[in-house]
């Protein structure tokens, strides 16, 4: 049985999006999947249009160290379709970091909870909450693997380079092993700039990012009103190619942590932590940083290009300026 963590701190990024609609995918692949919805904003939850008020049990009490109001995870499952099951989140969630705080154990709760579903799925998506706190570090820890949404912006790469702080940390002190990979999201093919930047991405995390990508398309976001993924609410959609794309490539995978051949080695983690400082550091700088310290000679495989460079500068000057005509296709 296969566990996915979707998760990455900043919100907006297309994570809950990425599980509701990733997990569809893998449905319409044969697979029978498991979402679990461990974010307090229960956005996964309402996403599926599953109302959080009528509820009478949710992923709190899965979690929760109180034993009068705990329950095993196949008591908190509400089908959404065939083949395709929900465990539930509730705004009660929010409680439980302060409940198990200073418990021996206490990073290992949905692990744990996980356990008796043995086989029962194919796969297992676990929706995150968007912050580093002992509800992510949960799921990471009952995870062999996660997927980082990146919308291209620079406090998405903020969120990558926590979470593999976060699987450092698992690597270190528990000796937990997760495939780490990125994924494109929001991806506006119009512009030179996303492709540039979606660019350096690939040069700078290489294998450890999809070859999917995740384009923008307003459908996905009108999925939200009415309750449904993307594949069930316009099939034609862009999104929903590109999710059932993605449900490929995964499928096709070396597929778990502990069955890849190389888990991804500590140096390698560490490596690219500290590309994605770099990178951090490289797009906070102000134009006249840029101007000084940026290599442009484009046969350095390592530096950006002298046109990249002028377009960091342009944004860097006036982030709110609309892309002008010669950042987009004609």
């Amino acid at each position: 049985m296969r566990i996915i963590a979707i998760a990455n701190q900043k919100g907006g990024c297309g994570k809950t999006t990425t599980a509701i609609n990733l997990s569809s995918a893998l449905v319409k692949k044969g697979q029978k999947i498991l979402l679990v919805d461990c974010d307090p904003q229960s956005h996964a939850t309402m996403g599926l249009n599953v109302k959080t008020a009528e509820l009478e049990s949710s992923m709190y009490n899965v979690i929760t160290p109180k034993e009068h109001e705990r329950l095993p995870l196949k008591d908190v499952v509400v089908s959404v379709k065939e083949n395709f099951d929900l465990a539930p989140s509730s705004v009660i969630l929010s409680a439980v970091e302060q409940e198990l705080s200073g418990l021996d154990g206490r990073e290992d709760r949905l692990m744990q909870a996980l356990e008796p579903l043995n086989n029962s799925y194919d796969s297992i998506i676990i929706d995150c909450p968007p912050s580093i706190g002992l509800l992510c570090f949960n799921a990471l820890r009952a995870a062999q693997e996660v997927i980082i949404p990146i919308d291209m912006s620079l406090f998405s790469l903020r969120g990558v380079s926590k979470l593999l702080e976060i699987v450092i940390l698992l690597k270190e002190k528990l000796g937990h092993t997760i495939t780490s990979r990125a994924l494109i999201t929001m991806y506006d093919l119009r512009t030179k700039y996303s492709r540039r930047v979606f660019d350096k991405v690939k040069e700078q995390f290489g294998e450890d990012v999809f070859e999917t990508v995740i384009r923008y398309n307003i459908r996905l976001r009108e999925t939200v009103d009415y309750g449904l993924p993307i594949s069930d609410y316009d099939k034609h959609a862009i999104g929903s190619k590109d999710y059932e794309d993605l449900a490929e490539e995964i499928i096709g995978s070396e597929t778990s942590a502990h069955l890849r051949e190389k888990p991804l080695s500590e140096q390698a983690i560490h490596d690219v932590l500290k590309k994605t400082e770099e990178y951090i550091d490289l797009m906070q700088k102000s134009p006249e940083d840029l101007t000084s310290t940026v290599d442009t000679d484009e046969s350095n495989g390592n530096s950006f290009s002298s046109s990249y460079t002028k377009m960091i500068q342009a944004i860097a000057a006036d982030p709110a300026a609309p892309v002008s005509e010669d950042e987009t296709e004609q």
